[in-house]
């Protein structure tokens, strides 16, 4: 039996989703600066997985002095999530 695929907007609906998102708009963090957004580490993992196993974010490595630091950044997919959600919040 095929495992059942979940839609894609449930993702955006679950607490922390679009906030993450919206940090992410401004600017590529790494998993720590996200706590503002989603104070819970065992949440923030959750939500940065789903967010990028659908497209919405990806991770880049980005290089400080002689350290590789993981960010995570917002996609042109993710962009346009977050314009459309934003449209529907001012209707």
């Amino acid at each position: 039996m095929e495992k059942k695929k979940i839609r894609t907007i449930g993702v955006l609906g679950k607490p922390f989703s679009i906030e993450i998102l919206e940090a992410l708009s401004e600017k590529p963090m790494r998993f720590s600066d996200l706590k503002a957004q989603c104070p819970n580490d065992r949440t923030r993992t959750r939500r940065l997985k789903k967010l990028r196993e659908n497209g919405f974010i990806k991770t880049i490595i980005i290089q400080i002095e002689n350290r590789n630091f993981i960010h995570y950044a917002i996609t042109e997919r993710g962009a346009k999530a977050l314009e459309l959600l934003k449209q529907l919040e001012q209707q």
